[in-house]
């Protein structure tokens, strides 16, 4: 019998358990997946952080009678541990995927990069059969994060990431666009075709543990935001079914 511990450690922390995005993303994400056959993972990198200091992967979904496919633009996505097949998105934004073919999409940490959030839309309703669902996390384009990053030109993210997350590689850092961040982006963007909802979730401590005192400032601070103000969003959306004739 295994002595490791359950679960993640987010879901046992009274501060994070109800304001942090990893259990609300996570926790959907798995009970999804169990019921899928097909798993898109969309922007799935090359894995770099699945592996914690434990050297578990909560991200995981992988698991008997269903395939995790991962999509990214990058061929790094070769790489990446937790999937069972890697697919290159081409130039042409067209995702390598047949039409229908999948129940689940997921994407961590992805959105804030899409240049083309039309033709993202496009692309998952495309590959999504009716009644399946996305699962996303990104940032919030109202929070500190953002205004930072868009403040901070592309070309000096990596080295600003460096101080904030000094366990991040440079091949990591990716452009980011801010175009599908806000409540207002996701309506124009999903409202045709999806029933959807969006939770914003706290995080910006996360970006200052170099600095303690700052750490601990914004973890009590910012729940007390206005919720389009807070680090992150997770957001659930479901490709509605055909119209009875």
């Amino acid at each position: 019998m295994s002595n490791s511990p359950l679960g993640w450690d987010e879901i046992f922390d009274q501060s994070k358990a109800g304001m942090d995005s990893a259990v609300p993303f996570l926790s959907i994400a798995h009970v999804l997946a169990a019921e899928a056959k097909v798993v898109v993972e969309v922007g799935c990198g090359r894995g770099a952080q699945v592996n914690g200091a434990s050297g578990r992967a909560f991200q995981d979904l992988r698991g008997e009678g269903r395939t995790v496919v991962g999509i990214d633009i990058d061929s790094a996505g070769v790489d990446n541990p937790i999937i069972d097949d890697f697919r290159l998105i081409p130039p042409s934004g067209e995702w390598p995927l047949d039409d229908g073919e999948a129940d689940l999409a997921v994407s961590d940490w992805t959105l804030e990069h899409v240049a083309n959030p039309q033709q993202f839309v496009a692309e998952l309703t495309r590959v999504l059969r009716p009644g399946g669902v996305l699962v996303a996390r990104t940032i919030s384009r109202h929070s500190p994060l953002s205004l930072v990053a868009r403040t901070v030109p592309n070309t000096r993210h990596a080295g600003v990431l460096r101080v904030l997350q000094p366990r991040r590689e440079a091949r990591d850092v990716f452009p980011t666009e801010y175009r599908m961040n806000t409540r207002k982006d996701i309506a124009a963007l999903f409202d045709r075709d999806y029933d959807w909802a969006v939770a914003h979730r706290t995080g910006l401590e996360q970006y200052l543990l170099p600095w303690p005192r700052l750490a601990r400032v914004a973890a009590v601070t910012e729940p007390r935001l206005p919720s389009a103000l807070r680090a992150s969003m997770v957001l659930y959306a479901r490709k509605r079914l055909p119209a009875a004739s």
